[in-house]
């Protein structure tokens, strides 16, 4: 669902009670979206849940989570589950309040433990794991996505389980420059890619409404391409912002860990020489791949995993944007949800399996473009995301009306929030490119807007200059 409106820059979701309730032999879950991405946050919960059989309960993913809430003894317990290993699930259990009363517990989401700790209103706390046991282990920092969903499962001869949501938000540490995620960003990408005429109408469409993706280059399919077809995709790496990747042509689960690891350096560098990119992230033929591939592509390569609990497998079968996930992602887009999709073609109509007909993908872009986000590739959306933890800033000089700051990104773009009461003359300048920019003006009268690593920016509360002045006392590197 969306949330009709937004409460203050640390608020991320706010609306009406909802009525939530499961049936016998109904199956499907209510999302709560467009949540904001971020490496630390935290989710307060107010909700209750009536039900005729204390063997029914209500299962609450969140980032990393798998939650199960249940009355027991006319009280109501959480359960947080966790792998411990492939065959092994561990959990710690947590007494939320009385089932004659509304239930307020937190949820708190750490990308770099890989934890979830949940507060009980009575300050009692339990932490876990992320439920995913290849979460757990993945070598780079994790952040959450942009939704919470609630399930209801019907135990027995159970009629009603009922979920009365009453409140959600989502907060973060705030500071005088907060690095935030963007709420707005959908990550998309093509394998393949596959024959130009089966994708090139796609590309068009989405390149025409400022948008954009990752191509995972088959390595076998690159070997096929002709001089024509390859300047065509370079141009798209170079001019449009297409971001490259690799897509192993074998099944890397097939092979042994060293054969795994000689075809992923050999893939890398085909596709780097052929494509004249460094790819960023990476997967293999059907999705045969695993952590321990993950963590030697991201150590020895740079690379992240397409795939994984972190990637297109957070909800099971969902990632392939195609048509026999169209009844899944049709709502979900018209929602404004963030979720990692790909797909092979996207011209046809019908389309082949594992692909989205011509219509079908206008429909998914154009939703998104309604709801005012932008389609972007992977390395994009997970490096503004990772930013809200790896971006620091230096203020270099602060006054009542003015300040100076320099923006460190580790390389690629962060979104900031300012901690200022703006006005109508307020401005932002970016002192190193020579020029003001416009940015977002938030409810609380705070500002955001995008920096781009060792730029240095001046943000002025009240002027109506009509260039960036330089005239200001402040170090340069």
């Amino acid at each position: 669902m969306k949330s009709p409106d937004i409460h203050r820059f640390c608020e991320a979701a706010s609306f009406s009670p909802l009525h939530y309730q499961g049936q016998p032999r109904q199956t499907g879950s209510l999302y709560i979206c467009r949540l904001t991405p971020m490496v630390k946050c935290t989710y307060h919960i107010s909700m209750d849940i009536k039900t005729d059989n204390p063997h029914s309960f209500v299962e609450l993913n969140s980032p990393g989570s798998k939650l199960v809430i249940q009355e027991t003894n006319n009280g109501i317990i959480l359960k947080s589950y966790f792998e411990s290993s492939s065959d092994d699930i561990g959990s710690e259990t947590i007494f939320l309040g009385d089932a004659a009363e509304k239930l307020d517990f937190e949820i708190t989401f750490d990308g770099c433990s890989k934890t979830n700790t949940i507060f009980a209103k009575d300050g009692k706390y339990i932490t876990t794991p992320f439920y995913n046991f290849e979460k757990q282990r993945l070598p780079y920092i994790d952040f959450s996505n942009g939704y919470l969903k609630f399930t209801s499962f019907l135990a027995g001869k159970g009629r009603y389980l009922d979920v009365n949501i009453y409140h959600i938000s989502q907060r973060a540490d705030r500071k005088f420059i907060t690095a935030v995620g963007d709420s707005t960003l959908v990550p998309f990408g093509l394998d393949g890619p596959h024959v130009r005429n089966t994708t090139e109408k796609g590309i068009r469409y989405l390149n025409s409404k400022n948008n954009r993706g990752t191509i995972w280059f088959d390595i076998e399919l690159l070997e096929q391409c002709s001089e024509s077809d390859l300047e065509y995709l370079r141009n798209l790496v170079v001019n449009n912002s297409w971001d490259t990747g690799v897509h192993y042509s074998e099944e890397l689960n097939s092979l042994s860990h060293e054969q795994a690891c000689k075809v992923m350096d050999e893939g890398y560098s085909y596709v780097y020489e052929k494509v004249g990119k460094k790819p960023t992230s990476w997967c293999s033929m059907r999705n045969r791949d695993n952590v321990t591939h993950a963590i030697y592509a991201y150590e020895n390569l740079g690379m992240f995993w397409r795939n994984g609990d972190s990637g297109i497998h957070a909800e099971k079968d969902i990632g392939n944007l195609d048509d026999d996930t169209w009844a899944w992602w049709e709502p979900a887009s018209e929602a404004g949800i963030v979720y990692p999709a790909f797909t092979h073609e996207l011209d046809l109509e019908p389309a082949i399996k594992y692909s989205i007909s011509r219509s079908k993908f206008h429909n998914w872009v154009d939703n998104y473009n309604s709801n005012k986000m932008t389609i972007v590739s992977f390395y994009e959306y997970n490096r503004i995301s990772r930013n809200t933890y790896d971006a620091n800033f230096d203020i270099l000089k602060y006054t009542e009306n003015f300040f100076v700051f320099n923006a460190h990104t580790k390389g690629f773009d962060a979104l900031v929030n300012i901690n200022i009461n703006a006005g109508e003359n307020t401005r932002v300048c970016d002192n190193t490119l020579g020029q003001f920019f416009s940015y977002k003006l938030e409810q609380d009268k705070s500002i955001t807007f995008r920096v781009k690593n060792n730029h240095t920016y001046s943000v002025y509360l009240d002027s109506d200059d009509k260039e960036c002045d330089y005239s200001v006392d402040y170090p340069v590197d």
